[in-house]
Parts: structure tokens; sequence; C-alpha cells
């Protein structure tokens, strides 16, 4: 490593901490170019000096000996582990003629782009690669996590990145006198400014209702915990509207100058009485009536709901009544203390992931993967572009309803993350060419054919623009450069793009970022020292005319005509779970998140093991002594997974106040210590 560092003194170095979300503020603390301490900013608005484990544990990041240090070429058969090292020049060399060749003979359709969350950090330049390419396939974890509440969002509001009114909620939430987490434990997920934000402003006496399943430290402290049975949150939801509508507590005005379909809901609601949904939720009849209660007659009030909702069985439409609940209150609409109206647009422009491939030719948009299947999110006229990691894989795998080739992936973990493995890595297995950047090998990286060594947030610059926060830009700037060899997402994209000749107008990372700030009127080279932008904030802009709801009606879609032009109901229903069976006995939830983690990354870091060191499955104690379970036992946990059953091995937990029928399982875990693919 010696050779790798300059010896630049001692010097403090204002970031921010890109390993979840939150994009808190850091400094960093460097001597003799080896960074030697992280603490927080107490200035930057999202975190206040706070940091959690993941943030404190960026040096074991930064200098793990396991990281990814130069591009790999695959030696041997997929999965084999034989590599050989390869320079820059060679990688790149090799990844554009090997792109060329599939592109001119199949057509770029036959390539796909995948990344993981990339924590909004690499987006931007993955869409606008896919676009220059020509391809209209871009896959993901967006199943799992926030597409489906897109598709929701656009139906009702017109803009799918409306999403984040709720599953991203920004720091005006915390001045809400009632407070509605449904699927949500921030605390872990969102920890900063949300998670600790909750628990100062019930001190403050803020009511709060908490829909989960699981007892929760938010569950515990709750004016109201709805403990509801999985995957009934759609019917839950229709309950509380049911309420309001029928007593009168939804906001007369907004509803009636804001709003479509308000007569076709209040008639459809009546197909669910409180009494009816407790059955069905397990939820009692008057909680869910003061639910209702409290959240329309204690103003304001705001909503967050998390990827729980995602994962649900029925997700569009349960996020779709979640939104007619917040619109029938909608006097809390974009305001302080509700829920704000997120931007497509701060500080550092537009939010191009998606927009970029949407400019393609239409005809070109028809060939995603995915379009006749989920024309919602694949098809040529979707807002939110994404093709499902299911249907990808079995393009691979099975040519339908055609073969892609080549798969181009920058930080997602696709045979931990995404449903099916079986079938990922069959796909994995059969592509005629695959590249993947990341900062660790992987099971998924270990089926690749060039695996390349991604910086991480230590080492690289970056624009932090998230749609979720359309008034605050955390700002990265690298502690020390770039160790050994790696490379950011950002550089090797635009070196690729030039290496095909592709038209890519940047010829650097810095030229990359100083385009996103053009319309502010800077450039990075003038953020030095400032790792956020403040954009001053603006509230109900739909009255002022500077947000327009873009549906059909111009206005908040209760009952969604875009929905029905497209054949499924406008308004959002109850679609009943599966049900237990005497073989399978219990309900199983999975992927609840970990504060170490986020998602499948983080299990290297010796720090964040310790925290969690194996998956876990939840259980109620009296669960457990009825199957002969004790605590810390390793326990299979089996399911039917399309026909086939499926196991995994699990720790088992037992926690009092869980429901007695249902079991939280961990997701996305795997062992980097263990040597198999």
């Amino acid at each position: 490593m010696s050779n790798q560092i300059r010896n630049t003194g001692e010097r403090v170095v204002r970031t921010v901490c890109s390993t979840c979300y939150c994009g808190c503020g850091v400094f960093v603390h460097v001597k003799d170019g080896v960074v030697v301490k992280i603490e927080g900013d107490p200035d930057h608005p999202n975190n206040k000096g706070e940091l959690c484990p993941k943030g404190l544990a960026g040096m074991e990041l930064l200098y793990h000996p396991n990281r990814l240090n130069y591009p790999l070429k695959r030696k041997g058969k997929r999965g084999e582990g034989k590599w050989e090292r390869i320079s820059w020049e060679e990688a790149l060399r090799t990844i554009a003629d090997e792109l060329q060749a599939i592109r001119e003979k199949h057509g770029p359709e036959s390539i796909c782009v995948a990344t993981g969350s990339g924590l909004y950090a690499n987006m931007g330049i993955i869409g606008y690669f896919a676009y220059l390419l020509g391809t209209p396939n871009i896959s993901g974890c967006g199943n799992i996590c926030f597409v489906p509440a897109a598709i929701a969002a656009q139906a009702t509001i017109g803009h799918a990145i409306a999403v984040f009114a709720n599953e991203m909620i920004s720091e005006d939430a915390l001045e809400a006198n009632c407070m509605l987490l449904w699927g949500a434990n921030p605390r872990y997920s969102f920890p900063y400014p949300i998670g600790e934000g909750i628990f100062k402003a019930k001190e403050r006496g803020m009511k709060l209702i908490v829909i989960d399943p699981r007892p929760t430290d938010y569950a515990k402290m709750a004016d109201l915990w709805l403990q509801v049975k999985p995957s009934t949150d759609d019917a839950l939801a229709l309950g509380m509207i049911n309420v309001l509508i029928n007593e009168e507590l939804y906001d007369r005005k907004f509803v009636a100058d804001w709003t479509y379909g308000f007569d076709e809901l209040r008639k459809h609601v009546q197909q669910y009485p409180p009494d009816k949904v407790s059955n069905i939720t397990w939820v009692p009849e008057k909680d869910i009536i003061s639910a209702a209660r409290m959240f329309a007659q204690t103003r304001p009030s705001a909503i967050c709901q998390r990827v729980p909702i995602d994962q649900n069985l029925n997700a569009v439409q349960t996020s779709r009544a979640i939104l007619i609940l917040r619109a029938l209150c909608g006097e809390d609409f974009d305001i302080k203390g509700g829920n704000l109206l997120p931007g497509e647009k701060n500080i550092i422009g537009e939010f191009p992931h998606w927009k970029m491939v949407s400019k393609l030719p239409r005809d070109v948009r028809a060939k995603r993967i995915g379009a006749e299947e989920i024309p919602l999110s694949s098809g040529a006229d979707a807002e939110f572009v994404y093709v499902h990691p299911s249907l990808l894989a079995k393009s691979i795998a099975k040519g339908e309803p055609y073969k892609i080739r080549a798969l181009i992936t920058s930080g997602h973990n696709q045979m931990v993350s995404d449903p099916d493995t079986r079938m990922i890595e069959e796909g994995l297995r059969n592509l005629e060419f695959s590249v993947i950047m990341d900062l660790f090998m992987t099971p998924t990286a270990e089926l690749y054919d060039i695996v390349l060594p991604a910086t991480c947030w230590l080492e690289n610059d970056g624009l932090r623009g998230h749609p979720g926060y359309p008034y605050v830009t955390p700002i990265s700037h690298k502690a020390i450069d770039p160790l050994y060899e790696r490379r950011s997402d950002i550089q090797f994209f635009i070196e690729l793009a030039k290496k095909m000749d592709l038209d890519i107008p940047w010829r650097s990372a810095q030229e990359y970022m100083d385009s996103r700030l053009k319309d502010a009127g800077i450039t990075f080279k003038d953020l030095e020292g400032i790792n956020f932008l403040i954009k001053p904030k603006e509230y109900q802009r739909y009255l002022k005319g500077t947000f327009e709801f873009k549906t059909p009606s111009k206005k908040v879609e209760l009952y969604s005509t875009w929905l029905e032009q497209w054949g499924f109901d406008p308004l959002p229903h109850h679609k009943p779970p599966p049900q237990t069976t005497p073989e399978f006995p219990l309900i199983l939830g999975c992927g609840t998140r970990k504060l170490a983690f986020v998602h499948s990354a983080g299990r290297q870091i010796t720090s964040l093991r310790k925290l969690s060191s194996e998956p876990v499955v939840e259980m109620s104690p009296k669960t457990a002594k009825e199957i002969g379970i004790s605590e810390g036992d390793w326990v299979w946990v089996e399911t039917i997974y399309f026909g086939e059953r499926e196991r995994a091995r699990f720790k088992a937990r037992l926690i009092e106040g869980f429901l007695p029928s249902v079991v939280f399982a961990d997701g996305q875990w795997w062992f980097p210590e263990r040597k198999e693919p």
C-alpha cells in the first residue's frame, strides 16, 4: 500500500458518507495520505454530527484486505474462481470489442445495463451510457426497492418520482403533530435525519401510529400500534379510507379542487368496513377507527412508508391506497409537517437515470424486456424505466422474448439480491459476455468475465443528487486518491464510451459533474470544502403553479384513468395472500433492515458483522416452544416458491410481542469468508 499513498501531511476533508441513502456529512481526518479518523459533521443538515455504524466503518471499507484492486479477467469456467490480472487498457479494449461485436450482430437491445441501488451516485451516468449504446434495457433491484411505489405514484400523482413523498420523507415531516409509520423502521433503514428525529418529535408530543407486524422500538412507544397480518396492508388502508369518508374526516376543499374520482372511491370502499377489515388484517376494529381518526384530526400529519410495502404481494395497489389516504387529508400535502412533493430537479438538475433511456425512439423502447408483461414499468411509455431481474434472467437463459447476450453491471449483487436465484445463476452462466464493477468479489462477480475494481466513497468525488431531497444536495469529496487501480463508475463509463466511439460529451468525471452543476452557475471546483448545497424551500407548489399533477385529469387521481387505460383496476383493492396449510402453518416475512447493512453490502466489515454475525429468523417464544426451537438454534426455513420447495438456514431469535403465526427472516445474506459462488 505504501507506494500508493502520497505524503500530504495532515488535513480534514469535509465530505458525505455514501454507504446508505442518507448522505450524512462527515469530517475525514487524513495524515500522511492515510485516513485516520471519521466523525460526523455537526453542521450538515442530514445528520447534524451523528453517524451510524456503517459510516464509522469507513476506514475498514477503504483499507479492507479483500477489496478489489485491479481489473481481472476470467481464466477458467464461470464460477471456478480462476482469474488473471490485466491492465485497464486491456480491460477497456476487451469490453469495447465484445460489446461492439454483439451490438452489431444482434442489435443494441441484446445488451443490458444493470445497477444496484448505486446510492444515487452512479445512476445518472449509467442511464446516459445506456442511451448512447441504444439499449432500452436497464435492470436492477427496483422490484424490491421503490419501483412498485413509483408506479403507484405515477398512477395517482402523475410523477413516478413522487414515490419519495412517502418513502423518503424530508426532515419537514418531523414537524408533524401525527406521524404514521407504515412498514417503516427508519431507525435502521433511514437513521438520519428521520430515524432518530422521530424519537425527539415524540418527546415534544407528536402522536405516533405504527403499522408493522414486528414489535419495533417505534411500535413499543406508539400511541397506536396496528400489528397487521403480513400482506394485508391494502385492506387496512382501504378500511381507514372507509372511516375517513363515512365520518367526513377528509379535506373537502382539497378533494373537490384537486382530486378525481372521489364518488367512485366512496362507493368502492363501502366493501371495506372496519369490522370486515379487522377479520382480514387481525387488527382490532376499534384500532382501525382510532388510527383513521387520529391521522385525520391531528394536523399536520405525515406518512412514512418503506420498502416492505414494495415487497408486498399487492405492492402497487397497496401504495396507491396509502397515497389516497394521504390525499384525502390534502391540507397536509406539500407543507411543513406534512409530506413534501419532491421535485424532479434539485440544484444539480434532473435525475437522469431512467429519463435518458426514455428519450430513445419509441420503437426501440417497445423492445424492452418485459414491455408486454409489465407495461407500467417496462413498456414503451413507462416513466420509471426498469427491467425486472426475473425476466432479464429468463431472457438470458431461455431467449424469451429474445436473448440478452451481454450484461454490464455496476454495484449489483444479483445472486444475493434478486429473486429466483437458480434462474439468475443459469442466466449469468449463459451470457456471451459480462462485465461487473464492484468493491469486492461477490457470488455474482464470480460468474462474470471481467471484474473491475470500484472506488468507495472515501476515494471519489460525487454529487448525491436525490429526487427525494429536492432542497438538500449532498456533495462528496475524495479524502484520498484512489488506492491501487480502483476507479469510479463515472470514470469507467466515460472511458468505455470513448473506446466504443459513442458520442459522450465529457472527458472526465470532473467534466460530467460540472455539467450537472451548469444550471446553478458553478463548477465542482467551486464546491471545495462544501459538503451540501441547499435550495430554498417552497411549499404547496401545486397552488402556485410550480408543481403540476401530470395525470390525465391534471389532478390527484383517486380513480386512476391511467391504470384503467392499461386494463388494470383503477381503484385499489385487497388481494388475499396465500393461505397457510398444515404443512406450511406459518407466515414468512423477510428483508427487514439491519442497521449494519444495506441490501447485501457490508458483510465483509468486521465491526458490522459483530453487530449482526449471522442471518436470523425472528419468532414468538410461543411459536418456538410449539415446534421445539430454542434461542440461538440453527433452523431450516422452508417455503414453496413457484411450485418448488426452497429452504435456507437461519439462527432463531425469540422476541416477545411477535404474532404467534408469523416469522421474519433476514434477507440478502451471504458469507464473504466462504469461497463458493
